[in-house]
């Protein structure tokens, strides 16, 4: 009975003693943050002494042991950043991801030490200056503070992972700054400034770059609609929507860029054009045209897409001409190339559906148009081989022309 009763006695000491244990490594950890002489690495020391405390059930729960992380974090920070003013080599993305974690650490502090006030009922007590529910705090003034005073340090941060190439972590960083800046349930952050538009722009720009693409869209979006009306915004949420294949989102936000920029940049009127075109309304897309070429009148893709509206309400020759001046202009566009081309094999066709004329003295008419069409047709097949209607007509061609090896090779390429 007596070793029974003894080892019970010491089960019951054992408990609290690793509950004061964890308390210990919280009070040790305060005191290693104290010296005068703190680095970086003294800094790393101090929160991995105190680390296991942030995951013990008697301690995980308590906002000190958060905050006290917060404030490691950001005066290791504050080393960092005090070793790259005197030309130190620091490791940016260390530097980095130690300010991330502070505000982490920080917003854990602060749910577990915000404790709201109740009546004898157990309702909340509403202030009546504020109208929100009234709380008392011990360490969320400092970690606030701290944080608010690095403020700024999150959107350097950024662009510093950035640079590095860390999406992520830039993307994070960016977040926090703007998260600070426009929290507007707790008085006690600071309130929005002018430039959290533009760094939700950045944001978005991280994330297309960890190719989170419909992220990217969103706080390109915000962006736009906090204020930052620059052409990037919507040129890359452009390039993002068009990654989607939102085809309704893009002739939209085509649509938003043309009436800010008007034909400054051709490329959102031929996002309408196309639209235009897609939907068989014709007069709509040449009357834009008309105002895009008159501003860009040397735009070797507006003048193509003219030539197809004209070619749509009449015919291809009176098309013929824009398309002709398109790859004057640029013998590079795949389109109007392919125009120019089919302007040559549509007259050989008609030529031979018209003609009474048979067999070599036909092949003798007809022959020379088509010899006229193909160097026009291979050259845009070089540069865009996935255009059926192109490989249709160099088949029939090679074809016609007893060009077997030529019409073999396309034949191999499908």
């Amino acid at each position: 009975m007596k070793k029974f009763t003894i080892i019970l006695l010491m089960t019951a000491v054992m408990l609290p003693l690793g509950a004061w244990g964890q308390h210990l490594l919280i009070s040790q950890a305060k005191k290693d943050i104290t010296g005068l002489t703190m680095t970086v690495d003294s800094y790393n020391k101090a929160f991995n002494r105190l680390k296991p405390a942030l995951t013990n059930e008697e301690t995980r729960d308590q906002a000190e042991t958060w905050a006290l992380a917060s404030r490691i974090k950001a005066e290791q920070f504050d080393k960092y950043m005090d070793n790259r003013r005197v030309g130190k080599k620091i490791d940016v993305k260390a530097m980095g991801h130690t300010l991330i974690d502070a505000y982490e650490y920080g917003l854990m502090a602060l749910k577990l030490d915000t404790t709201f006030i109740q009546d004898k009922k157990g309702e909340p007590v509403i202030d009546k200056k504020t109208k929100r529910p009234k709380f008392k705090t011990k360490f969320s003034k400092d970690v606030v503070n701290r944080l608010v005073d690095h403020h700024d340090n999150f959107r350097f941060v950024g662009s510093e992972l950035y640079n590095a190439k860390d999406w992520d972590g830039a993307y994070q960083a960016w977040d926090n700054y703007c998260q600070m800046a426009t929290r507007s349930d707790d008085p006690r952050w600071i309130k929005p400034d002018s430039i959290v538009a533009e760094v939700r722009y950045y944001q978005g720009i991280a994330a297309w770059q960890k190719t989170d693409t419909i992220d990217a869209v969103r706080l390109f979006s915000i962006a736009r609609h906090s204020g930052y009306n620059r052409k990037e915004a919507y040129d890359y949420a452009l390039v993002c929507l068009s990654d989607l294949g939102n085809e309704r989102e893009v002739v939209k936000l085509a649509w938003e860029a043309f009436l800010k920029f008007g034909t400054s940049d051709p490329q959102y009127i031929r996002i309408l054009i196309n639209d235009f075109i897609a939907r068989e309304d014709y007069s709509g897309a040449n009357d834009l045209l008309d105002d895009a070429l008159e501003a860009n009148p040397n735009d070797d893709e507006l003048l193509n897409l003219k030539g197809l509206v004209i070619e749509s309400k009449e015919n291809i020759y009176n098309a013929f001409p824009y398309y002709q001046r398109c790859i004057e202009l640029n013998d590079s566009n795949a389109s109007g190339l392919f125009n120019v081309g089919r302007y040559f094999y549509n007259k050989a066709m008609e030529t031979r559906m018209n003609s009474h004329l048979y067999g070599k003295k036909l092949a003798d008419l007809v022959n020379p148009m088509y010899r006229e069409a193909l160097p026009y047709l291979e050259k845009s097949y070089a540069i865009n081989p996935r255009n059926q209607d192109l490989v249709n007509a160099l088949r029939d061609i090679y074809y016609k022309l007893g060009e077997a090896d030529k019409l073999q090779a396309i034949e191999s390429a499908r």
